[in-house]
């Protein structure tokens, strides 16, 4: 039973992260098309927020009940963790490139893993060192090309390194809240406090949206949903599975497919060392499965 949910918790970060990978893809396009990336992050959020209010008032109100004395929890976690992971990478993104941008977000796992021995003193297994290494190899790979040719400013660096951070931050408090809460609660909670910090920081979201045309809208709620809904349900589904490192380490397969789709369908190029790069991410996730953790069963 521990090993089906172990692989399940593993596929669905594996779908996470190919999906996030998707939406990346669109989310150029929509950029491209005129929309700042503090927009696009507003939008999502915010309709994301909006869809799972309806879902949760119509099927189990319940799950909309939080305690009081969590409230400040939850908002850190949808502000330090989810708006925060956004912004940064978007900003490293305008002050660096793609590449090297990628590379220091997906740096993520390491911090992880630093925080479970340091603070929660959780064994620091082989198997975890081997993922970790060959994920960050992998990751290094894929972008190598556009990361070396890279004007890094310190305020570009700065902002890639607290990407990965808070992308950490936010896995673990994540893991965190699921002691209390169910998957679709902790989800919401994120994204709405996501889209009310945006709202806050973000102007003319109003004005961009009416010159908005139906395919570009179509798109945002492509994104909302299969970008941001379905495939943050499915990492937080993940860490309720597998340990934050775990499922830090399978996300890193993101810019492997925006890197196969890029080549598919926007005509990028893929060299064969970007292929090897995701070889040895996709070894990395493998390797996750050589050992299960044992974790105590709820029911």
């Amino acid at each position: 039973m521990a090993c089906t949910k172990s692989a399940l918790g593993l596929s669905a970060a594996v779908a996470a992260a190919t999906l996030w990978a998707i939406a990346g893809v669109i989310g150029k396009m929509l950029m491209t098309g005129g929309l700042s990336p503090a927009q696009l992050v507003f939008y999502r959020s915010a309709v994301g927020s909006a869809l799972l209010l309806i879902v949760l008032f119509f099927r189990n109100r319940s799950l909309l009940r939080i305690a009081l004395h969590d409230l400040p929890f939850l908002i850190s976690l949808g502000v330090l963790g989810l708006a925060l992971t956004q912004y940064t990478y978007y900003g490293a993104i305008q002050s660096m490139n793609v590449g090297l941008a990628i590379l220091l977000e997906y740096l993520a796992p390491l911090w992880i893993l630093l925080f479970e021995r340091l603070w929660l003193k959780q064994p620091l297994s082989l198997v975890k060192i081997l993922a970790l290494l060959l994920a960050l190899l992998g990751i290094s790979m894929v972008s190598v090309q556009t990361a070396w040719d890279a004007r890094v400013s310190a305020y570009g660096l700065f902002l890639g390194i607290a990407s990965g951070v808070c992308f950490a931050t936010y896995g673990l408090m994540s893991q965190s809240a699921l002691k209390s809460y169910r998957e679709i609660t902790v989800l919401f909670y994120s994204l709405l406090f996501t889209a009310l910090f945006w709202r806050l920081v973000t102007s003319n979201y109003w004005t961009s949206f009416q010159r908005l045309d139906d395919s570009q809208i179509g798109l945002i709620l492509y994104v909302a949903i299969f970008g941001t809904v379905v495939p943050f349900f499915l990492f937080v589904f993940a860490l309720k599975h597998l340990e934050a490192s775990q499922v830090g380490i399978a996300s890193t397969l993101e810019p492997v497919v925006a890197a196969v789709i890029a080549w598919i369908h926007l005509g990028e190029r893929l060299t064969r060392l970007q292929m090897a790069g995701g070889f040895f991410v996709l070894s990395a996730i493998a390797v996750l499965h050589l050992k299960r953790p044992k974790r105590k069963m709820n029911n």
